[in-house]
């Protein structure tokens, strides 16, 4: 894990300033707030369940496939390309690794319990939901597109 960590922070490094999401200057739509904070909840997801060598990411991604497909398809359109979204989104699964650097398998598990039950009790109606919650809270974060 410690060499995950390391390669991770590397590469957050060497990341062009600006592929945080919200703080990028980029105008949002609602879709695309939703979007990204789907994604933001979905890597941390994925980050938590390898580390901890748990299926909740991967039954999490069947339960709700549809709705991740809509994020991705928003996500997308936002950064205008395919690309552009991977780059993104490899920024993300950086930065998710980062936030456990120097713990332990242990200590990162504990820290991703509720991540990881809170993943496991949602389906695509329940995740959509949540996600427009996270969206509400983080709105102020974003500058608005067509104000």
């Amino acid at each position: 894990m410690r060499k995950l960590v390391v390669a991770a922070l590397t590469a957050l490094a060497l990341l062009p300033a600006g592929t945080a999401g919200a703080a990028d200057g980029r105008c949002f739509t609602q879709a695309a707030i939703e979007a990204e904070q789907a994604f933001h909840f979905i890597v941390d997801l994925m980050v938590a369940s390898t580390s901890c060598r748990d299926q909740t990411y991967g039954l999490f991604q069947q339960r709700n496939q549809e709705a991740i497909r809509a994020y991705q398809k928003a996500m997308i359109a936002h950064f205008h390309s395919n690309a552009a979204f991977d780059s993104w989104d490899t920024s993300l699964a950086n930065i998710a690794s980062s936030k456990h650097a120097g713990q332990s398998t242990t200590q990162a598990c504990e820290q991703s319990a509720d991540l990881l039950k809170l993943a496991a009790s949602l389906d695509t109606r329940g995740f959509r939901a949540y996600v427009a919650t996270l969206a509400a809270k983080a709105a102020a974060q974003y500058q608005k597109c067509g104000r």
